[in-house]
């Protein structure tokens, strides 16, 4: 049986919502709508897709080329309203969860964005990056005596493969979603990071 990703939360719909996903281009990327024809099929439903006419290469080879690494007023186009959208941390929270703080308190918002859809193995290798690539900025920022300034622009580089890597293979580039509030993780991290600045700052 063909899965993906998406198949999970398809499964826990009806086949009039699986026939309202499959036909809604705008709000739903080509992976789900795909997960959404193969529960149809899987109940016994047979529905035919085709999405050979939905992209033009030629006009998506054109937009790529002027894409820059981080594309917050592209990426607000997905935030929608609807409630049937998957309510995730956006693009914009996870950066700056990333720079302010760490990879690792990026790579926890994500997590949980790939734990609302579904999402396990997606969230495993979420963990392993962040880890490994704050314990990296760790050893580099040490290695040059320059923790501040390197470690930001590190994070940097952590925050756009999270958004534009991790998001883009896990979730799809242009899944709709609504936005989730981001007060509780940063009160969470802001104690958490309080030590660690005190011993910066006392440790001197």
């Amino acid at each position: 049986m063909n899965t993906n990703h998406f198949s999970k939360v398809m499964a826990a719909k009806t086949d009039d919502e699986l026939q309202s996903v499959i036909n809604d281009k705008k709000t739903f990327v080509q992976e789900a709508r795909q997960a959404a024809a193969w529960e149809l099929e899987r109940r016994g439903i047979g529905y035919e897709m085709s999405f050979e006419d939905e992209l033009d290469p030629n006009s998506n080879k054109k937009i790529e080329q002027h894409e820059s690494p981080f594309q917050f007023n592209k990426d607000r186009k997905f935030v929608t309203n609807d409630s049937d959208a998957p309510v995730l941390y956006t693009k914009r929270a996870i950066t700056m969860f990333s720079v302010l703080f760490s990879t690792l308190f990026g790579s926890v918002l994500l997590m949980s964005n790939l734990k609302a859809i579904g999402n396990k193995n997606g969230r495993i290798w979420v963990l392993v990056f962040g880890i490994v690539y704050t314990v990296f900025i760790v050893v580099v920022a040490n290695q040059f005596k320059t923790i501040m300034n390197l470690a930001l622009l590190l994070n940097f580089g952590g925050a756009f493969i999270l958004t534009e890597v991790f998001w883009n293979r896990e979730i799809g580039r242009e899944q709709k979603h609504q936005s989730k509030k981001i007060w509780k993780p940063l009160i969470i991290s802001v104690l958490i990071s309080i030590p660690f600045i005190l011993a910066i700052i006392y440790g001197e």
